[in-house]
C-alpha cells in the first residue's frame, strides 16, 4: 500500500515537528543513518513490504528522538514522535522499498 501526501500535508507536517528537530534533515545524513540501520537487519525476515518500512522509520524516528533527548535534555510528546514517524515514511518509503524488493524477489 502506498500512501501519497500532498504537499499541504506535509508542510502541516513539518510545521508541528519541533524547530529543534527539523534543523537536524538533512536528507543524505537521514539516508546515511538509515543505511546503517537496515546493515544489521535483513528486509525478507520482515512479513511484509509495509513491517520491514514502518520498522526501519520507526527505529529512525527512535534514534533522532534518542540524539535530541540526550543532546537538550527535552523530551518529545507522542504526538511529535508519530508526525516525525509519517515523515520518515512520506520521504523514505520508496527507497526501502527498492531495497526490499531488490533482496526478497
Amino acid at each position: 500500500m502506498k500512501i501519497i501526501i500532498t504537499e499541504r500535508q506535509n508542510k502541516l507536517l513539518m510545521e508541528n515537528i519541533p524547530a529543534s528537530l527539523r534543523r537536524r534533515f538533512n536528507y543524505d545524513e537521514l539516508k546515511g543513518h538509515l543505511d546503517f540501520i537496515i546493515e544489521n537487519y535483513n528486509p525478507c525476515d520482515y512479513g511484509s513490504l509495509g513491517d520491514f518500512v514502518g520498522e526501519m522509520c520507526d527505529m529512525l524516528v527512535l534514534d533522532l528522538i534518542d540524539d535530541y533527548y540526550y543532546e537538550n535534555g527535552g523530551k518529545i510528546d507522542s504526538k511529535t514522535k508519530d508526525d516525525l514517524y509519517y515523515f520518515m515514511v512520506d520521504n523514505f518509503a520508496d527507497y526501502l522499498q527498492e531495497l526490499y524488493d531488490k533482496q526478497c524477489d
